[in-house]
């Protein structure tokens, strides 16, 4: 009898350790002093295309699954976030993933399931990643998150407005890349996120490509996930914080999920999530296919690993002008030897090495001893380098570290862009109606310059006789205000810039 309590006892302690495992993605189990950006989420594609929400019709699912299980059975194992087809279907609303209307999932079912969880659930945070049908319309979301159809629930309690939510860590007209913490959420009872890849000029269904960014999402083989254009923006906006990566594969022409490839592509979770992180400068979410299947570790163990890593963040700031936005600054590992930091690596994928834009954001995991040293043509930067080692670890914080970008010499900034540019001109946004026009000649040229309006009329011409090599001519506005086009020649090299005048 003895033995057998212990057995049963064993076996208690492992059902209940397994749960806590699955449940990684509740707040229960994250640092609820994290902002909702600061959370690497498991997302499922297309949530709705599974067998338990929709079999309807005689073939089926026609085309293929991409997930398993049914919402309400992703819920109970810990999924937070998911990707969804809404349609209108003969004055219906129904989540169904493409034109044929098989598989479909009454979007009553739909809201009921979301609404009691959010009922049932206070620390829970649901996000919706909403692909809308040509004729859904704002009226047919509405419908769905407002109950304004029998049977319907109102949701509208729960959602989150990200104009409107003010809290300490999201100040009073804050930017679209500042969230409030997991907590401040939770508090607020705001905890149904809304994405909408649809642009209804709404601040409830946040339109997805000016809050977020992601991945080019087709891949036919999983060896394509790895693929370098994998780690490249594909839609949205390059320094958004919120990020998605996308890493499932399926056959052409559908690329509905696949089973196997799932499988095989979901042991890599963490390792993925990690490799996009360095390469977009971003923490990053993941959209899986059969996420409850793998080869290795379950999916949301994976991310609960990586949700564990402290995170260093910060934005680069341009010291001469705050609200500028420095774009493309690389970044490169290096190891202390004999008294100083030597370069052992650049943050790079196959070759490809990363740029991160305004924002950027590392993991610091543990017994990482080295430094990470940020370059740019155009900035020196303050702090030049982070030492990761000083916030490495498994506690699930986040540090916060801004980094002061201060501009290098025109000459020098200039020289380093020849290539591509026969003329730097700056500061732009110009705030004093001045400009600085930066060349460098082998030889002799006429510098011809026409100032437009965007409505096309002419405003000013320059003319300017170049010298060889590198000078500067200074040109003043004459209290110019607004957004102009700089069109002309240096020698046969064509130039358009857009200048703002503040």
């Amino acid at each position: 009898m003895k033995n057998l309590l212990t057995l049963k006892t064993i076996t208690l302690i492992i059902v209940l350790g397994n749960l806590q495992f699955i449940l990684a993605q509740d707040a229960n189990h994250m640092n609820k002093q994290r902002r909702y950006d600061e959370i690497s989420w498991l997302i499922t594609h297309n949530a709705n295309n599974n067998n338990t929400n929709g079999p309807q019709g005689f073939f089926g699912c026609l085309g293929g699954r991409n997930q398993g299980k049914g919402i309400k059975a992703q819920l109970q194992d810990g999924v937070r976030k998911f990707m969804v087809d809404i349609h209108r279907v003969n004055g219906e609303l129904r989540l169904k993933h493409g034109a044929p209307n098989m598989c479909m999932m009454d979007a009553k079912d739909f809201n009921i399931i979301i609404y009691d969880w959010l009922k049932n659930h206070p620390l829970d945070i649901i996000t919706l990643h909403v692909q809308s049908g040509p004729n859904l319309g704002i009226s047919g979301m509405d419908d769905i998150f407002y109950g304004r159809r029998s049977g319907y629930k109102n949701m509208s309690n729960y959602i989150y407005n990200h104009s409107t939510f003010v809290s300490t860590s999201r100040p009073a007209n804050s930017g679209s890349d500042t969230y409030p913490t997991i907590q401040e959420m939770i508090n607020s009872n705001k905890r149904l996120v809304i994405f909408s890849e649809t642009n209804y000029n709404s601040n409830i269904y946040s339109y997805e490509f000016t809050h977020t960014v992601q991945n080019p999402y087709r891949a036919g083989q999983v060896s394509h996930l790895w693929d370098n254009n994998k780690f490249k923006v594909d839609r949205g906006i390059d320094h958004k914080t919120i990020l998605t990566v996308n890493h499932f594969a399926g056959d052409a022409p559908t690329y509905n999920g696949d089973v196997n490839k799932s499988k095989d592509a979901n042991k890599d979770v963490s390792k993925k999530l990690v490799t996009a992180w360095f390469q977009f400068g971003h923490r990053p979410s993941i959209a899986l296919d059969y996420y409850h299947l793998s080869n290795g570790k379950s999916t949301i163990s994976q991310i609960n690993e990586v949700n564990t890593f402290n995170e260093v963040r910060g934005k680069f700031i341009d010291s001469r002008n705050p609200n500028s936005h420095i774009k493309n600054v690389t970044t490169y590992l290096a190891e202390y030897v004999n008294g100083q930091w030597k370069k052992i690596k650049n943050i790079e994928y196959k070759g490809d090495r990363a740029k991160w834009n305004l924002f950027y954001s590392f993991p610091a995991r543990p017994n990482d001893n080295r430094a990470l040293f940020f370059e740019h043509p155009n900035y020196n930067f303050s702090p030049k380098f982070i030492k990761i080692g000083d916030y490495d670890g498994t506690q699930s914080k986040t540090f916060t570290i801004n980094i002061s970008a201060n501009q290098k010499s025109a000459s020098r900034a200039f020289v380093q862009n020849t290539t591509s540019d026969p003329l730097a001109v700056y500061p732009n946004p110009s705030a004093n109606g001045t400009l600085i026009f930066n060349y460098n000649t082998q030889n002799p040229k006429t510098l011809i310059l026409d100032l437009y309006d965007l409505n096309g009329q002419h405003i000013k011409s320059i003319t300017h006789k170049t010298v060889k090599g590198e000078k500067e001519l200074h040109w003043n506005s004459n209290g110019l205000k607004g957004i102009y086009i700089l069109k002309g020649k240096l020698g046969k090299d064509a130039i358009s810039k857009k200048i703002l005048f503040k």
